[in-house]
């Protein structure tokens, strides 16, 4: 999960008992009811014309602002394209998860469609579908046996870099005046730290000499790479996690160095660079941030060393998803990962994609995701726009 949405969570999950969620658990009837929203009515079998198809979603929790603008949205978009969609609430909890898997089996939907964000009752969500012999697609968090539709913070770690180093090397910034300095949250797992990781991967790829390490070298524990050429902190999942854990380091960094710095997501940049100003470092610093928060946006906009900022496009996803289960259901293979369309802004392309803080455009569709526009769904939804997509 990515750091934004697992910075989200962090607190509910702590609270959690998933002791006994990863099995076979068939779980039970809670009597909870669904929130439907009525489309067309639909029919099982071959049939995949739009206004036919009838699918169930389970939000990971409604509860908590994103996700229920997701869901949301995802109904909303349902409607438009006449189909059924039937809304279910993991709020949080893998018992409630589980139980949510049983009763979207018993509405015989299409297909079912999952965003549960806690892993240890994914196993047993992906045994249950598969048994009932339903398409699935799982979104952020893989469910096994399910196809998959998430985004790439490793990507986002290498655009970032492609953005720093031609500006490093025009600064003649090299390993001998230069610390990549890399924030991430140790507890949230690899797929939200290849982000730093792989910044750091990039750089040293390119900037002159930079000790070489492979991703498998840079862990949670990991610390210092090389002569002070990459330093790593935990920043957890705050702003002010991330500013004390800087704030502690800055005096090893070596007096004079210049610093190309990377968080795993905006507020953890932003912790980081406030503490590297109170330093007096600021403006030997060049930053990015990922997840295009408002604060995020201001700072691309107004701070010289801010000097750009990934866009993840969260409340637009559910178009994406629904594209992704018609094909599905058409008999399209889709590849491992469906990437979720996102973009490294910079000051110079930031305007381009928001007004403000709200989106006006959305980026290309990735190459793994390009298949999502022949199901004509992404066409019949908007705006925004989707820059490149053919009518």
């Amino acid at each position: 999960m990515n750091v934004i949405l697992q910075r989200l969570l962090l607190v509910a999950v702590l609270a959690v008992a998933l002791v006994g969620c990863g099995g076979d658990d068939d779980g039970g009837d809670t009597g909870a009811e669904p929130a439907v929203t009525q489309g067309s009515e639909t029919t099982q079998g071959t049939e995949t014309s739009l206004d036919d198809l009838h699918i169930a979603y389970a939000s990971a929790s409604d509860a908590i602002g994103i996700f229920k603008v997701v869901g949301d949205n995802l109904v909303t978009d349902a409607e438009k394209l006449g189909m059924k969609a039937t809304r279910y609430d993991n709020n949080l909890d893998p018992q409630t998860a589980i139980r949510n898997a049983d009763l979207m089996i018993q509405e015989k939907p299409d297909i079912i469609i999952d965003w549960n964000a806690i892993v240890s009752a994914a196993p047993a969500i992906g045994k249950k579908v598969e048994r009932a012999g339903i398409p699935c697609l799982s979104v952020n968090q893989q469910i096994p046996g399910c196809h998959w539709f998430n985004l790439s913070n490793r990507q986002m770690g290498v655009d970032a870099a492609d953005v720093l180093v031609p500006m490093a090397k025009e600064r003649g910034w090299n390993a001998d005046n230069t610390t990549v300095f890399m924030v991430i949250a140790a507890a949230n797992g690899t797929e939200v730290n290849d982000g730093p990781r792989h910044f750091y991967i990039s750089i040293a790829e390119e900037l002159e000499g930079f000790t070489k390490v492979a991703p498998e070298d840079i862990t949670p524990q990991t610390t210092v790479i090389g002569d002070h050429h990459g330093l790593q902190i935990d920043g957890k999942s705050s702003i002010e996690d991330a500013y004390t854990a800087a704030k502690n380091v800055i005096q090893t960094i070596p007096k004079g160095n210049n610093i190309l710095l990377y968080g795993s997501d905006s507020d953890l940049s932003l912790g980081a660079f406030r503490a590297l100003k109170e330093a007096g470092r600021d403006q030997q610093t060049l930053t990015c941030g990922l997840g295009a928060t408002p604060e995020g946006l201001s700072q691309l906009r107004t701070n010289p060393q801010w000097m750009c900022e990934g866009a993840l496009f969260l409340e637009d996803w559910p178009r994406y998803i629904i594209a992704e289960a018609v094909a599905i259901l058409r008999g399209e293979t889709p590849p491992d990962l469906t990437p979720a369309p996102q973009v490294m802004l910079t000051k110079e392309t930031v305007d381009t994609y928001y007004d403000g803080n709200k989106v006006k455009l959305l980026p290309p569709l990735p190459t793994d995701a390009e298949y999502l526009s022949d199901t004509g769904v992404l066409q019949q939804l908007g705006p925004p726009e989707i820059e490149g997509l053919d009518d």
